[in-house]
């Protein structure tokens, strides 16, 4: 995660760099964010700052509702806030089963809408977060049994 400054061919370009899930990340190129998807990584755990690869530099199509990925932590599994941001909706609640790769929240941060997702299969324990409330990056979303 960060910020960069890159010249490519005599062309200055600011690049954010998020969080990166399995072969996925998603980066903001002056300002209009792309889905990045690098060859070779998807079965590799995320590093702890994503490295900004050529992909980065000539992005070749924008990115749907830009997910954020969550981080997935703990005994039986928590989401965090991979951003800091407002918390739009809640998709699950309390004792629902979820899949991986369920939509369990969306975090509007930086004016963009980020669907939040499960990690991984399992119920979910609690809620951490209400609608309309302020999060910070790291902050305890979902929790599963």
């Amino acid at each position: 995660m960060g910020t960069h400054r890159l010249t490519i061919e005599g062309e200055d370009y600011e690049v954010e760099v998020g969080l990166r899930s399995g072969g996925r990340v998603d980066v903001a190129v002056n300002g209009k964010t792309y889905r990045v998807e690098i060859a070779g990584s998807a079965a590799t755990p995320p590093p702890a700052v994503p490295a900004v690869a050529a992909p980065v530099a000539a992005p070749s199509r924008p990115a749907t509702a830009g997910p954020a990925a969550p981080v997935a932590s703990g005994a039986g599994g928590e989401v965090r806030a991979p951003i800091s941001g407002l918390v739009i909706s809640i998709a699950v609640e309390p004792g629902q089963h979820v899949t991986t790769g369920s939509v369990l929240l969306v975090l509007e941060a930086m004016k963009m809408e980020n669907e939040i997702f499960a990690p991984q299969d399992g119920t979910v324990r609690g809620i951490a977060v209400k609608p309309q409330q302020e999060v910070a990056q790291g902050d305890l979303l979902v929790t599963f049994a």
